[in-house]
């Protein structure tokens, strides 16, 4: 038998000396399991996203510098761990202090050989004849892309006949702009392991025996692919390649993940967070009570708070207190209204007049009190704003649009609501069932103007539909449509629900709100790129300037 053991590093961005020191233990337990070879992930010394120092001599001669220190120190073992090269990571194979290939190599007569690109390796495939595929790939995931990955794993076994082996990096790299979920593979003749979440990760069996390889059936023609399908349907930004549950699942494990990571990576154990008594806010907060589970961190330390104003209804405002409870915790209230009418005073407003300035004060003064209540102790504030309301701008700049940390910006209103009914099933939130199941019952409204008590402002009302608004977003920001053509699709698929002439009204109202919001996404908190429809890479930025005239063109205007 031959034992490969693959290396588990938490690695913290750009922690060489203590990446180093884990890495080192790992190869203690890989001697004392008596493995033959250790395969670490891609990035393991830093974490693959280097910024300005990824074209640095100084830093790639310390990489580099650090991996021979791990090889010296254990020469009469196998290694397989990357080198960093100008033109960036690459794997190598290392034995006695001496670096070889690892493209293909041979060891006691078993054929190896390695990638850390999968994309390589599926176009490669066909060509390969090997006992064993080795990929250490540090690659960013999203939701459900873990999905396509084994499937295409799987398919490479079946097709080549040799064992693959995965150890897929990550752990601890990053929260921002990317999440990179770790997981560990072996998928042989008897085998079909595959990590797909940070528990998995830490608790699964790391070290696996390879044989022989068999002949495979050769069909390698015809692999999975890596990318969602365009589907058009009435909620196409969940992908209908995967289980519906299981990629909600999958995404508010992201979503926890990337916030654990970033409590890790900066050593912090409070947050602050503003429960409003609407799905956004019991979003983040499920995800935050999740996040402190992964970490084993004191709930104490989530610091909730409500801060009823001029317009926030009894409804919302009892469903913040009953969710807090449930799961736990405690709620602080703090009244904004008398600090707001100070406010509008001091400018001269009168204070009554619910214009803008009257509404987004209220955003503001939410926003000041999170941030100071955070630096108080030692905290961040966790943001809630979804996808939905960043590509239409629909959030006050200043106020809701500002965090510490966002953790539902690639998430929209109409995921959300199929997300949270799953999420409730989950063991350590099932407490929350009720609340959230009234809070889903209830109508999306910001809650800015007075009311009486009662939820005056309705959101879908003053907008459209969410269910229109996410499909004309999937339309624009993914399928890339014409706000013509994204009118006749929703007319397709809406047939008898609305009339062309709204379709044609909202499609032009989603291009323009798009436009006139780019300034408020352009500097938006940070947090990680979880979905595959997301508006966070620079490319997807527009000049925040930029005339509407383009669309008008379509519309006859």
């Amino acid at each position: 038998m031959f034992k490969i053991y693959m290396a588990k590093v938490k690695s913290k961005p750009l922690d060489i000396k203590n990446n180093l020191l884990q890495s080192l233990k790992e190869v203690e337990k890989a001697i004392n399991l008596d493995a033959k070879l250790i395969v670490f992930s891609q990035g393991f010394l830093t974490g693959v996203q280097l910024g300005i120092l990824s074209d640095t001599i100084y830093f790639r001669e310390l990489y580099n510098k650090s991996v021979l220190e791990i090889t010296k120190k254990y020469p009469n073992i196998y290694i397989l761990a990357d080198t960093f090269t100008i033109n960036g990571f690459e794997n190598k194979l290392y034995f006695n202090g001496e670096k070889f290939s690892a493209d293909k190599f041979k060891i006691y007569e078993l054929k190896f050989v390695s990638y850390n690109d999968i994309n390589d390796l599926r176009n490669e495939a066909k060509d390969i004849f090997a006992d064993c595929i080795i990929l250490n790939e540090s690659k960013p995931v999203i939701a459900g892309s873990r999905h396509l990955t084994k499937k295409l794993l799987e398919s490479i076994q079946i097709g080549t006949g040799a064992t693959v082996l995965a150890n897929l990096g990550g752990y601890g790299f990053t929260s921002h702009p990317y999440i990179y979920m770790p997981s560990i593979a072996c998928i042989g003749h008897n085998t079909d392991i595959f990590t797909s979440t940070l528990p998995e990760f830490i608790e699964s069996n790391n070290i696996f025996d390879i044989n022989k390889g068999k002949q495979g059936s050769r069909m390698l023609y015809n692999l999975p692919r890596l990318y969602f399908d365009i589907s058009f349907n009435k909620n196409p930004l969940i992908p209908k390649q995967i289980n519906e549950k299981e990629y909600c699942l999958d995404l508010f494990h992201l979503q926890s993940v990337a916030l654990a990571e970033r409590l890790d990576n900066i050593n912090c154990k409070n947050t602050v967070i503003a429960i409003s008594g609407g799905l956004d806010s019991a979003l983040a907060l499920l995800v935050t009570v999740n996040a402190f589970d992964l970490l084993n961190l004191d709930k104490n330390g989530i610091r909730c708070i409500s801060m009823p104003g001029f317009g926030t209804s009894d409804t919302t405002k009892n469903l913040a207190t009953e969710l807090c409870y449930s799961l736990g915790l405690n709620l602080q209230i703090i009244d904004i209204s008398v600090s707001c009418s100070q406010a509008l005073k001091d400018i001269g407003h009168d204070g009554v007049t619910a214009d803008v300035t009257f509404e987004n004060v209220q955003a503001r003064m939410r926003t000041l009190y999170s941030l100071n209540l955070a630096n108080s102790i030692n905290g961040i504030m966790i943001g809630t704003g979804d996808l939905s309301e960043e590509a239409l701008g629909f959030s006050t700049y200043g106020g809701d649009h500002l965090a510490s940390y966002n953790v539902n910006n690639c998430v929209s209103k109409t995921v959300i609501r199929t997300m949270l009914p799953y999420i409730i099933e989950l063991d350590n939130l099932k407490s929350a069932s009720k609340p959230i199941t009234d809070i889903l019952n209830i109508p999306i409204s910001p809650e800015l103007v007075p009311h009486g008590g009662e939820i005056l402002q309705k959101t879908e009302e003053i907008l459209a539909p969410y269910t229109l608004i996410d499909f004309f977003i999937y339309c624009f920001v993914y399928a890339k449509l014409s706000p013509i053509e994204m009118a006749q699709k929703a007319s397709c698929l809406f047939e008898g629900e609305f009339s062309s002439s709204y379709l044609k009204e909202k499609a032009e109202m989603v291009c323009h709100r798009f436009i006139t919001g780019q300034f408020k996404r352009s500097c938006a908190p940070e947090s990680a790129i979880t979905t595959h429809i997301h508006l966070r890479n620079i490319s997807q930025s527009i000049p925040s300037d930029s005339s509407m005239s383009v669309f008008n063109y379509y519309f006859g205007k």
